[in-house]
């Protein structure tokens, strides 16, 4: 069976054939999918996992697109796009499908007067992707608020609790399986907003300084270290430092305001990308003896048949 044979409406599934990955992220780069999938209920996103396995075809789940390069072959594959995007507000808790954008549940949650979100003001991506990596800023992260997480495990859907996912810093033990965030459930306390928008106002005021809006990027590209001792070293810091805010090469360079940013300045691929991560990479390894992980995950293959 084809995934365009699913039992569904268009409300509830799209496929497309052949379509480009690059509308999808926030690097704007990403060649084509073998077959795109855009999934906006529970019951869709489990359908076109469950016939994806049954067809042994590897798949790519993306959300926001955020933390993500697609190389400009594009990806021999299922690309399935999260849709499920239900916000609802229940007393202290806040339920959000895993393709709701994070930034509406910091809104909903200052409409409400629900502190505890404050630090996820202007992070990009989706609630899915935010729990995958334990997105966080300022200190604080979503595996702090996080109550109850629905995942679709294999076809099964199936409710964890944040110790069952082990959550550490920007890492949750769904990078290491391909299991699949349907929705989250966050806990806040009541807060006064007049001090909630102090807060936030201080948090966006800071990004704003960066220049983080509106650019074709993946986020921070590498993961802050953690030190033999335990101390945490800002990866930027450590970049600046080693000179790495002069590097570009074609379309892609290092953002002038923030070291650990990859911008796609226009037209760049995902070639150019890499091999300014590579130097990047390379000038702290000689500077600091440090070598920095990768927070972006990269994804390349190898172009479809018959295209040259």
């Amino acid at each position: 069976m084809s995934f365009e044979a699913l039992a569904l409406e268009k409300e509830e599934l799209v496929v497309k054939r052949g379509a480009a990955i690059a509308p999808y992220t926030t690097f704007g780069i990403g060649g084509p999918a073998d077959v795109l999938a855009e999934a906006y209920t529970e019951r869709a996103l489990q359908r076109v996992v469950r016939e994806a396995i049954a067809s042994r075809m590897r798949w790519l789940l993306i959300g926001g697109g955020s933390n993500l390069l697609v190389g400009d072959a594009g990806f021999r594959g299922l690309v399935i796009v999260n849709r499920i995007e239900h916000l609802r507000v229940t007393g202290n808790r806040i339920l959000a499908g895993a393709g709701a954008d994070l930034g509406e549940v910091v809104e909903a949650a200052r409409e409400h007067s629900l502190s505890g979100i404050e630090f996820a003001i202007d992070i990009p991506g989706t609630v899915g992707g935010a729990i995958r990596g334990n997105a966080g800023a300022f200190g604080r992260s979503v595996g702090d608020i996080s109550v109850r997480i629905r995942l679709l495990e294999g076809t099964e859907l199936v409710d964890r609790t944040p110790a069952e996912l082990g959550f550490a810093y920007r890492h949750s033990r769904l990078k290491e399986n391909d299991h699949v965030v349907v929705e989250a459930e966050f806990e806040l306390v009541p807060g006064d907003r007049a001090e909630m928008d102090r807060v936030m106002g201080q948090h966006a005021a800071q990004r704003a300084r960066r220049k983080e809006k509106g650019l074709h990027t993946a986020g921070c590209f590498f993961k802050n270290p953690i030190l033999a001792d335990g101390q945490k070293v800002a990866a930027g810091q450590l970049l600046e430092a080693a000179g790495a805010k002069e590097i570009r090469d074609g379309g892609a360079g290092v953002h002038a305001y923030h070291a650990n940013y990859i911008v796609n300045m226009g037209g760049a691929s995902a070639d150019e990308v890499l091999r300014v991560a590579r130097e990047m990479k390379r000038r702290v390894q000689e500077s600091a003896g440090i070598t920095l992980e990768e927070e972006v995950m990269v994804v390349m293959d190898q172009p479809a048949a018959g295209v040259v």
